[in-house]
């Protein structure tokens, strides 16, 4: 089945330059499309639910949502009404990210959903457009926890217990268990923690070291981790969680730059070792006054867990 990314490309623009006139390809069934304007960017037109009550529109820096609005459909000749979600930047990396988001967001709609259900699927889209960084974020870190991901005997496990946002206090957690990961490039397991990582009331609480080395080769980037937990998932809302927390982190960082950036997965397979967050030495801080406490543990000198 072709993509939205793939349907998309293969549609002409229409030569009428007027908004909300669209060439279209129906997808998700036999009543939502992907459509194209005059300037060549790409709407979701969902079929919707008549109702009396219209909700408000949302326009951002590079999203829109609208609905009831009246657009002419080319192939049809003939004027429909549709909620509108478009992307409105022509940045191509951003155009990706909307309809690779889309996907799996979208797609799990109904045939003809209510304004609230189409607010509440997008919502979450909206805040991650809101929301998406400008700059390449840390490479390294985001190898290290698709590596745990794509490494992993229960993808939909590990899936499910990944972090939502950045600034969650675990990578992952599930069931009162916790793990954070932390990579290296060196050749020790010098590690830079947060004091706050390591105050934990948890009894199962565990720290994955990763030594990850360069292969610019046959090395795995960010993307090519991504794409293979992508088809190991059969699950869309799993997915749609994965593209939503992975943008997030990688934001307009086009696809391209990100390659450049390959890991030897054998070498980080053979070089992980787990370690117990209670068997870690850690500052005492009675000053509420002092925050933000980080510092560096050498964890080759720490007691490894056999697993």
């Amino acid at each position: 089945m072709s993509t939205l990314e793939e349907i998309f490309k293969k549609l002409d623009t229409p030569n009428e330059e007027i908004d909300d006139v669209f060439k279209t390809e129906l997808i998700f069934g036999k009543y939502h499309r992907i459509g194209k304007n005059y300037k060549g960017l790409p709407s979701i037109l969902i079929f919707t639910k008549r109702e009396d009550r219209i909700s408000a529109p949302y326009k951002g820096m590079n999203i829109r949502l609208r609905f009831n609005i009246n657009c002419k459909i080319k192939e049809k000749n003939n004027n429909e009404n549709y909620t509108i979600l478009s992307c409105i930047s022509s940045e191509p990396q951003t155009i990706k990210i909307f309809l690779d988001i889309c996907e799996t967001s979208i797609s799990q709609l109904g045939n003809e959903p209510t304004s609230k259900e189409i607010k509440d699927k997008t919502e979450t889209l909206i805040d991650l457009f809101r929301e998406l960084p400008n700059k390449q974020s840390s490479i390294i870190g985001l190898w290290g926890e698709l590596f745990l991901i794509a490494s992993s005997k229960n993808i939909t496990k590990c899936l499910e217990s990944w972090h939502q946002h950045a600034e969650d206090k675990y990578d992952f957690y599930n069931n009162n268990e916790a793990l954070e990961v932390k990579c290296t490039t060196q050749t020790d397991r010098k590690h830079q923690f947060k004091h706050d990582q390591l105050v934990s009331n948890l009894n199962d609480h565990y720290i994955a070291s990763i030594m990850i080395t360069e292969d610019p080769v046959k090395g795995l980037s960010v993307v090519d981790l991504y794409e293979d937990i992508k088809k190991g998932c059969k699950l869309d809302n799993l997915n749609n969680k994965l593209k939503k927390i992975f943008f997030k982190i990688v934001g307009k960082t086009p696809f391209e730059e990100l390659n450049e950036y390959k890991y030897d997965f054998n070498y980080s397979k053979k070089n992980i070792l787990y370690f117990k967050v209670k068997g870690l030495s850690k500052l005492e801080n009675n000053d509420e006054f002092i925050t933000n406490i980080n510092y560096t543990i050498d964890l080759s000198q720490k007691k490894v867990l056999i697993v």
